[in-house]
């Protein structure tokens, strides 16, 4: 084995606590997760009586050893759901499944590490660290972002030849010629594997885009510049199946927010649980479908259609003798020929699974994937998903419905994925949580009162504001905008019912319009933070747009994000609807046309803004000294 293999993968572990050391707890765990499954060797260590370690079992340890040592107030606020009923079974099935078989407790045992090494630590992780929308939008991006980092990695092994992980770290790879050219792999395990991971990240790419929930990265424009050669890339990969999942996927959220209606996300969800049905019954005849693929398309793709559901077949017929439960390992849920020889090559991870662990292992492994999605479309109604925060949770309900849809024709385990279904449970359970609290308060109205759910909402969000006030002035701006958020979103939900009264919409824009102003003046901003208060700051703005204190709100946060063109013109509307001048308004001009070049205006303004500073505030006191410092030859 090559040096770099076991460097890597142990070394993952003590990378783990060194970045919660150095980064926020959030950007720790989501470098630890995607960089290890990006990045770390495909290939794992062997333990003798133990689980082979991969980059999966990697992050897994380190993340939680992390957590224990940095962070044990995340996993105290975990609270189990109903959710988390299937993953349990995933774990703990296993175990039956050997007893069941005669294989003993100490194999069960095995297996259970096993489950948990691959599946459980990721859903827990993703549970005790992305336990809101906000967190899951976090989540997303940065799966966005590691599509981005893999984009000259395809191109070079278009080129090149898969070459990178065997020259790194000695894997042995044939290389898959496709229309002419290689199909890359980067580190992980098949091409096929890597154009389903940049088709994910294009799907939750083109939906953010569209919630405007990414502005730039890096100075450049995420839907003029990253997001088309996202897609390109994607496309360059030449998988025709993520290909076409991709397009459903994408199909499935355009035709629910163009409808407004949760059916063609609950039929999406549904997909991969019918097919299972019909595959175990045997209901489909699916000669039509070969016939039709061969006579449209191509007689190789209807031939290796037909070659992998003859193989499901003959796996299903075999897994059907002990359906519940399954054979357990070592091979017994193979058929073999008179000389023991396999006779099946296996592609569906799901069918591998029925025949494991039976049908509950593989019911188990589907509802931890999509179980939380159901409970997003029960949640959210899709006027909402347009939303940046709403947009990232029924993206990656798509994008799970997807992966399990892939799961059914090929063996691809990711574990970035599980990690995403746990931060998804998080956040519907989290909403679930806000609103049986909603309900409590109404509950505690004086006998006789006539408390419609509404107001009992409004006082529960006073509730949240009042909290962020508080936590304002101690500085912890973390719990401040939480808080703020949670208000926020009690008060949008009746909004997105059109059932809010006009004292209700002004609740509600103030409230949004307050928390895109602490998101962009916040000392320690985190990813994300700029352009939520852009969205944030516009969507008051373009509702009420003759409010003054919108508009200097919008031009103080698209300041922020380095927007100068949109600053300025924001500061000036602003400054025509008040006819006293606010500071702010001034620092954000003289910032704007500094860094435009347009020197002798910034000067004047500056000037200004000085003059009518009439105490010490850190933000203008920033922008100001901001602004003098752009305007330093």
């Amino acid at each position: 084995m090559p040096i770099l293999v076991p460097i890597s993968l142990i070394g993952w572990i003590p990378l783990c606590l060194l970045l919660f050391v150095l980064l926020p707890r959030r950007q720790a765990v989501l470098v630890g997760v995607i960089g290890a499954w990006l990045f770390l060797p495909p290939s794992g260590i062997r333990l003798p009586g133990l689980p082979d370690y991969t980059k999966t079992s990697a992050f897994g340890y380190g993340i939680m050893l992390a957590t224990l040592i940095f962070a044990p107030d995340r996993i105290a606020r975990l609270r189990p759901s109903w959710l988390d009923v299937a993953p349990l079974v995933m774990a703990l099935g296993p175990f039956v499944s050997s007893m069941l078989n005669g294989l003993g407790a100490y194999d069960g045992l095995a297996e259970i590490n096993t489950s948990l090494s691959r599946w459980g630590l990721p859903y827990l992780i993703g549970r005790i660290h992305f336990a809101s929308a906000r967190e899951v939008r976090a989540l997303a991006t940065a799966v966005v972002a590691g599509g981005l980092v893999y984009i000259p990695i395809c191109v070079f092994e278009t080129v090149a030849g898969p070459i990178l992980a065997p020259k790194l770290f000695a894997v042995l790879y044939q290389a898959d010629i496709r229309f002419g050219t290689y199909r890359p792999r980067g580190f992980l395990d098949r091409g096929l594997e890597l154009g389903f991971w940049m088709s994910g990240c294009s799907l939750l790419g083109l939906w953010l885009a569209r919630c405007r929930a990414l502005g730039s990265i890096g100075g450049l424009s995420f839907s003029r510049v990253l997001l088309p050669t996202l897609v390109a890339t994607t496309v360059g990969c030449r998988s025709s199946g993520a290909l076409g999942l991709l397009g459903m996927g994408l199909a499935v959220l355009w035709l629910s927010a163009r409808f407004k209606q949760r059916v063609f996300l609950l039929a999406w969800l549904s997909s991969g649980l019918i097919y299972i049905a019909v595959r175990i019954t045997n209901a489909w005849d699916y000669d039509p479908a070969v016939t039709f693929l061969q006579t449209n398309f191509s007689a190789d793709r209807s031939q290796s259609l037909e070659f992998r559901l003859h193989n499901d077949d003959v796996l299903l017929e075999k897994a059907m003798l002990r359906p519940f439960f399954g054979w357990g390992g070592w091979g017994r849920s193979r058929v073999y020929d008179e000389f023991g020889n396999d006779k099946i090559i296996t592609d569906g991870y799901c069918i591998i699974i029925c025949g494991l662990h039976g049908v509950v292992g593989v019911l188990s492994f589907v509802m931890a994937l999509v179980g939380p999605g159901f409970m997003f479309v029960a949640r959210y109604h899709p006027r909402r998903w347009a939303e940046p925060d709403v947009g990232a949770m029924a993206a990656t309900s798509s994008l799970l419905a997807m992966y399990m849809m892939d799961c059914m024709f090929n063996a691809f385990p990711n574990a970035v994925y599980m990690v995403m279904a746990g931060a998804l449970a998080s956040a519907v359970m989290d909403r679930s949580r806000l609103a049986a609290a909603a309900w409590d308060v109404e509950s505690e109205a004086a006998p006789g009162a006539a408390t419609a759910p509404p107001t009992a909402e409004d006082r529960l969000a006073a509730r949240y504001v009042e909290l962020a006030r508080n936590a304002r002035l101690i500085g912890d701006f973390e719990a401040a905008a939480e808080a703020r958020r949670l208000a926020y979103d009690l008060l949008a939900r009746r909004g997105a019912l059109g059932v809010e009264t006009p004292e209700a919409r002004r609740r509600r824009l103030d409230c949004g319009n307050d928390l895109a102003w602490l998101l962009a003046t916040r000392p320690d901003p985190e990813p994300g933070d700029r352009e939520e208060a852009v969205e944030l700051a516009r969507a008051s703005a373009e509702a009420e747009p003759d409010d003054p204190s919108y508009w200097n709100t919008l031009a103080l946060a698209l300041s922020r994000a380095g927007l100068d063109d949109d600053a300025l013109a924001a500061a000036q509307r602003s400054m025509e609807l008040e006819a006293s001048w606010n500071a702010y308004d001034l620092a954000v001009l003289a910032l704007a046309l500094a860094r435009l070049g347009r020197r002798d205006e910034a000067g004047r303004w500056l000037a200004e803004a000085v003059a009518r500073r009439d105490r010490h505030d850190p933000t203008l006191d920033a922008l100001t000294a901001e602004a003098e410092a752009a305007l330093r030859p």
